[in-house]
């Protein structure tokens, strides 16, 4: 492939190639309740509770904003359930210094796998751009068609019953020339082209995951990392999220005026341009300072195997019914690339693919599920304070003034429960400290006076 032959061509490149994005903490992905506002906080409280500098485990790292932020200062244990978040603290934490790497960007798109993979997904594509030229002069009805049954995934499982002929024609089409390739998958254009971003960007965003398939293992994180940054970018949903794709009509069933306009803002832009530069982005994060550790575990794993050098748990769990995996799946497949089954429901008496295409096995964060939060912050606190370590909790008061989603646990339920582990309880805020144990509810910060909150907890 294409990639194989890079190593010896490198040297130009690395002298003049130099990166603009400066060398700190950056936005990885589009991402809910992102830290990147707070990191010189968290960092205050940490040194205040534990001026000996000992390891952090993050123990839900996220987009690794906190792992990053902080590992240039102490040791980090980054941990999270999810791969594609693993993938990205691997490329934060133990970056590529090699500037090899930067040749990837610029070769992706002369990659030999390219013309095979546009060929076979030809018919789409055309399809597609007809439906998109007849709704920029005005008839938005094949538009609206294309975006409701375009899955292949869906007409792999016979649920693209309702496509127009030309559609149909041009998925089966589809389908049987990518049969007859040898050795190459279509991942992204099978699960989420056409839905989530135009077919030439998923051919394209397939092109870059055969390649890395091909990498080096040293490039893979780095790579991939520069990749889930892309295809954050680049997905054409509300919020850049894979919770639910864009809803070409309206609730009476009509087309949505602005619906080519809402589809060109993402899917008009270029792949390998915004791949090259989140590699040239990742190539500029400076080599970490310590052993730091990568993990991808349930938490409750990952608390029973703390190093014994830790000296905090840096804890941000989710707080409302929104499961996180709802908005990241389409990142995690990418990750695994493990070609997984898609969950279905019921609307109106017939079983359809979920609109969002969810993974069957999609993790549901037992922090989401009322009925389990209490238990599972009740592990967290037993588990943190049996391993004699400190717990910094992230907390989000509700504003119902904000329309938010209520939280599954209110602030006076977890300071109760975590006073049952810790004898030393706290709530601090953003320029505010307060030391009391917050005992009772008219002690409690407000939502409208702090948009986030630390609970500190120690014995």
């Amino acid at each position: 492939m294409q990639l194989d032959l890079l190593e010896s061509h490198s040297s130009s490149l690395e002298k003049n190639q130099t990166s603009v994005f400066p060398k700190k903490p950056f936005r990885t992905l589009h991402y809910l309740g992102s830290k990147l506002r707070m990191l010189e906080f968290i960092k205050t409280v940490a040194d205040e509770e534990d001026p000996d500098q000992g390891a952090i485990c993050d123990l839900f790292s996220g987009s690794g904003a906190v792992s990053q932020y902080l590992s240039n200062y102490r040791r980090i244990i980054s941990v999270d359930i999810q791969e594609y978040s693993r993938v990205i603290c691997e490329a934060l934490l133990r970056p590529c210094s090699e500037k090899n790497i930067l040749v990837y960007g610029k070769s992706m798109r002369a990659s030999s796998i390219r013309p095979v993979l546009e060929e076979a997904l030809r018919p789409l594509v055309n399809c597609e751009n007809k439906a998109v030229g007849l709704g920029e002069k005005g008839d938005l009805e094949p538009v609206c068609n294309f975006l409701e049954n375009c899955s292949l995934y869906g007409a792999i499982d016979g649920s693209a019953c309702n496509s127009l002929p030309n559609l149909k024609l041009a998925l089966t089409s589809a389908l049987r020339l990518l049969d007859e390739l040898d050795g190459l998958t279509a991942l992204a254009s099978t699960y989420f082209g056409g839905v989530y971003f135009s077919f030439e960007q998923a051919i394209h965003i397939d092109v870059i995951l055969n390649e890395i398939r091909c990498a080096p293992p040293k490039y893979k994180n780095t790579l991939m990392a520069a990749l889930l940054g892309t295809a954050s970018d680049l997905v054409n949903s509300v919020g850049k999220q894979f919770a639910q794709p864009i809803r070409p009509r309206k609730k009476n069933g009509e087309p949505k005026p602005n619906l080519i306009r809402q589809l060109s803002r993402d899917r008009d832009r270029c792949v390998f341009d915004t791949f090259e530069a989140w590699l040239d982005r990742y190539s500029g994060v400076k080599e970490a300072i310590g052993d730091h550790e990568i993990f991808c575990m349930d938490y409750k794993q990952a608390l029973d195997r703390l190093p014994e050098d830790v000296g905090i748990v840096y804890a941000d769990p989710p707080y409302t019914r929104d499961h996180y995996s709802r908005f990241y799946h389409g990142l995690e497949t990418l990750c695994l690339q493990d070609s997984p089954v898609i969950s279905k429901t019921s609307i109106g008496g017939s079983i359809r693919l979920s609109r969002g295409l969810y993974r069957q096995d999609r993790h549901q964060s037992p922090f989401c599920i009322k009925s389990q939060a209490p238990d599972a912050f009740k592990q967290l606190f037993r588990k943190v304070a049996g391993n004699g370590k400190i717990l910094m909790l992230s907390y989000s008061p509700y504003d119902k003034e904000a329309k938010a989603h209520p939280r599954v646990m209110k602030l006076e339920q977890l300071l109760s429960l975590a006073e049952q582990y810790f004898s030393h309880v706290k709530s601090c805020s953003p320029g505010a400290f307060s030391h009391s144990k917050l005992n009772h509810s008219e002690k409690h910060l407000k939502a409208s006076d702090n948009g986030e909150i630390v609970i500190v907890c120690r014995n």
